[in-house]
């Protein structure tokens, strides 16, 4: 006989609620009032995997701008965009400013006595960039991936 994983665990559950009262209060659970073919009607059993379901183009979601937080290289940073399209960031080192144009973002960065400029390059779905820092005349890759 076949069982599920989520009908084993219902009926542990299910017994260790009943176990849990004082001698008074204990359940009366009797083979006839609960079964393993009564839990297997109440929870639906997942066959195989290809029932899962998977991420595809059609249910990645797709967000609007590169507004919100970023796992970067350079650490976590927050991305605030305004209706004009000028961008806010803080990241554990510093902050950015800069100017959206479509998904290229060019900014100026501060960290500390460190100033400086950088751009990112957004993919089309604005869940992931590619970008560089330039610092003293060499360029540093800052890349990220939506949070």
């Amino acid at each position: 006989m076949r069982v599920s994983i989520a009908s084993a665990i219902f009926t542990i559950l299910l017994l260790t609620a009943a176990s849990c009262g004082s001698d008074s209060e204990q359940a009366d659970l009797s083979s006839d009032e609960i079964s393993v073919d009564t839990l297997r009607a109440e929870v639906p059993e997942i066959v195989n995997e290809e029932e899962l379901p998977h991420e595809t183009e059609a249910n990645v979601p797709v967000t609007s701008g590169p507004g919100g937080s970023w796992n970067t290289t350079m650490g976590e940073i927050e991305i605030v965009v305004d209706d004009t399209g000028n961008v806010t960031g803080e990241y554990p080192l510093g902050t950015i400013e800069g100017i959206l144009t479509d998904t290229t973002l060019e900014f100026t960065y501060s960290e500390s006595s460190l100033t400086g400029e950088g751009t990112f390059t957004f993919e089309g779905d604005f869940n992931s960039f590619n970008g560089v820092q330039n610092i003293d005349g060499t360029e540093f890759a800052w890349d990220g991936i939506r949070i």
